[in-house]
């Protein structure tokens, strides 16, 4: 005989094996009459707010879970008769607690929602839900959230947050459209995400990617306090985003509504910053390709202003630590603060600022001169553009509405000092550009090997101004119609490019010769000087002349016109001044006796050539 002990546990099993059978018999017959039919929208529409509507008879399913299949469900706004949909599903499976069915209640375990679509209003350039309920029970646990966080903002009771259990949600292919996008690509498509909320007071995470202007992103989130946050409460938040073009990461706490507020540690970086422009801002950069960048900072801000502190900020080889925000109060957010580079490329700079033109007929003028305004202090323990060296250079870069402008105002290069200014700008649909360069006590041979420019240039030391202004799209146009002025001095040294011995053979003989037959020499000077006017694309030659070492001084004036490059230049020599005091000069060194030699340089800037005036 069993024990009673024994007959217990048999009767329980038997007792267990009955309900089992009765759940299983009885949850088909339950839901499909009271639950489904009449609750699970019902639910829907309670927590989300919005009407709910169901377009096809849900399906029932016992095995493996308790769960219902709702098809071609569409969820609007009660008060909107006749508007678009503010999301549409073509599936939307839900997972419920059998013990609650049995009880007559519909408790959410898992949501999947299978190829949504969610709409948004693009009103004034701002993506938003078109209506947001607040009546759904998740709108009424936000506001009892937003009621704690005004009776104490700084320490709000956490124990009295609303502790409704919340279901996972699960997205499947699901696309973001605007509500005039009829005949405009989705905002965000094959969007697949999980968002796992267990109760209204947990913690909460979201792991989704999806195709973002034409590239794969990948997005992890996660709150401490979700509730908080949407009641626009600061709380704890982690964020990361995957992409081709970018990576980035954000851990500290926010504020995403209203004023919004952020505060905590931002990492990123791009293989090529020149792509992230164009993947973000939608349109081509043109130009040579920007170098891969990175920053990491602490940020701190609203939606008017954030700062980015502690920065450290590389772009390619460049590294630059400093203080920088960006301003949202004017029509075109404003970038300003001030950044320390060990290295600094001044032309990948410049090209950020204002990338040059692919093609001659297209506009020099920035994506972010129209779209962001700029206010840079920069300084470099060592600057590049080009073949240039500098050292100790001190710069400020601003766009401010499509003026583009770069400044050096100060920097050593080739053993000397330099400043340098470049303005780009747009003037009634016409480019325009200005150019200041200033030097003292520079090296004119290093600089001449350096720009890679070492014929005529003085190996000397001496000093230099250059203004010019012109308008085009290209600077060969800009220099075609530029004004301005050139003037420069050098001390004693020599010029490369010029035998005096072989010019004196050549002119004697009264016949035309190529100025390359003069070149394989070095002339020694005491001194040189040039004064040049531009005006119209010309540069007129006021004053130019060099003082031999014997002497002698040769002078040129004329014009040299960028326009076809040509050269129309007449010369002198000149003999050496008379002797100063009682002496008595001999015929030979009388200044009478006018120029010792004339001559004319004419054709074109690649091949000039001389021809003689006069020989005495």
């Amino acid at each position: 005989m069993p024990s009673s002990a024994m007959k217990k546990s048999i009767w329980a099993l038997v007792i267990a094996a009955v309900i089992a059978v009765a759940v299983v018999v009885c949850l088909p017959i339950l839901a499909s009459t009271q639950i489904v039919r009449d609750s699970v929208a019902q639910q829907l529409s309670a927590w989300s707010g919005y009407r709910v509507r169901l377009d096809d008879a849900p399906q029932i399913r016992v095995w493996p879970s308790f769960s219902a299949v709702l098809n071609d469900v569409v969820l609007s706004d009660w008060n909107d008769d006749g508007a678009a949909a503010v999301m549409e599903a073509e599936r939307v499976e839900v997972d419920l607690s059998a013990l609650a069915a049995l009880r007559g209640k519909v408790v959410f375990t898992k949501i999947r929602l299978v190829r949504p679509v969610l709409r948004l209003d693009d009103t004034d350039g701002v993506m938003r839900v078109p209506s947001i309920p607040n009546w759904g029970r998740l709108a009424q646990s936000v506001e009892v959230a937003r009621e704690l966080l005004a009776a104490d903002p700084a320490a709000p009771d956490k124990s009295a947050l609303p502790s409704d259990s919340f279901a996972t949600v699960e997205v499947e292919d699901g696309r973001v459209i605007t509500l005039s996008g009829a005949n405009r690509p989705p905002l965000l498509s094959g969007f697949t995400g999980t968002f796992n909320w267990p109760a209204l007071n947990r913690a909460a995470t979201l792991s989704a990617r999806g195709i973002w202007h034409g590239e794969s992103i990948t997005v992890d989130a996660s709150t401490e306090e979700p509730l908080l946050l949407l009641a626009g409460g600061k709380t704890a938040l982690s964020l990361s985003v995957k992409s081709a073009p970018l990576t980035l990461s954000f851990k500290g706490e926010a504020d995403l509504v209203g004023g919004a507020f952020v505060n905590g540690t931002l990492e990123s970086s791009a293989p090529s910053l020149q792509r992230v422009l164009e993947w973000t801002l939608l349109e081509d950069w043109p130009g040579s390709t920007i170098k891969p960048a990175k920053l990491r900072s602490t940020i701190i801000g609203d939606a008017k202003r954030i700062k980015f502190e502690t920065a450290e900020f590389s772009l390619g080889d460049s590294n630059a630590t400093g203080v920088f925000d960006v301003a949202f109060t004017d029509p075109r957010p404003t970038i300003s603060g001030t950044l320390a580079f060990n290295a600094l490329d001044l032309g990948t700079l410049l090209k950020t600022l204002a990338p040059e033109p692919d093609a001659p007929t297209q506009a020099a003028a920035a994506p972010w001169a129209h779209g962001l305004n700029f206010d840079l202090r920069l300084s470099a323990t060592q600057a590049t553009a080009g073949s240039v060296s500098m050292t100790d250079v001190a710069a400020t870069a601003q766009v401010r509405d499509g003026l583009v402008s770069l400044d050096i105002s100060d920097a050593t290069a080739f053993g000397g000092v330099l400043q340098l200014g470049i303005r780009l700008d747009n003037v009634e649909g016409r480019d325009h550009a200005e150019l200041r360069i200033a030097a003292e006590n520079i090296d004119g041979g290093l600089m001449g090997e350096k720009l890679h420019f070492t014929a005529f240039m003085p190996k000397a030391k001496g000093s230099f101004s250059v203004f010019l202004k012109g308008h085009g799209e290209t600077l060969n146009q800009i220099l075609e119609t530029s004004d301005g002025s050139i003037s420069a001095s050098f001390g004693k040294g020599s010029i490369v490019g010029l035998n005096l011995e072989t010019f004196r053979e050549h002119n004697d003989k009264g016949s035309f010769f190529p100025l390359q037959d003069i070149a394989d020499g070095e002339l020694a000077i005491e001194g040189a000087d040039l004064k040049a006017t531009l005006a119209g694309g010309i540069a007129w030659i006021d004053t130019a002349e060099a003082r031999l070492t014997t002497g002698e001084k040769i002078t040129i004036g004329g014009l040299v016109p960028f326009a076809g490059r040509g050269i129309a230049l007449s010369g002198s020599i000149l003999p050496p001044e008379a002797p100063s005091g009682g002496e008595t000069a001999t015929e030979e060194d009388s200044p009478a006796q006018g120029p010792r030699e004339t001559f004319f340089v004419g054709g074109s800037w690649n091949a000039p050539f001389i021809a003689p005036f006069l020989i005495e």
